[in-house]
């Protein structure tokens, strides 16, 4: 079996990187949704309504912040493997001839 063309790597990095990103999309409005049952339960006490509200937003800006770390994490490491492709690619290209 041939190596895979620098474009079948390229195509591979890609679906790689898309899947990663709707991975992370899924799993950010799965736990939103979890996260926001209990809250949607304990509102209805109208004593403790408002201060679950503040919980529920203090909770949602650390999930907040906690998925932009991933995003961003996932970015940099994504940046970092397009460089490694365009390397890889640059090496395995043949060298002008010699004149």
């Amino acid at each position: 079996m041939p190596p895979p063309s620098m474009e079948q790597i390229r195509g591979l990095n890609d679906l790689l990187q898309e899947g990663v990103t709707a991975g992370i999309d899924a799993t950010e409005r799965v736990h939103r949704a979890i996260a926001r049952q209990p809250y949607a339960l304990l509102e209805k006490i109208a004593a403790i309504a408002a201060p679950v509200q503040a919980i529920e937003q203090c909770q949602q800006a650390l999930t907040d912040a906690v998925y932009a770390t991933v995003r961003g994490v996932h970015g940099v490491s994504a940046g970092v493997a397009d460089r490694l492709i365009e390397r890889l690619s640059r090496t395995a290209e043949p060298a002008p001839p010699r004149q």
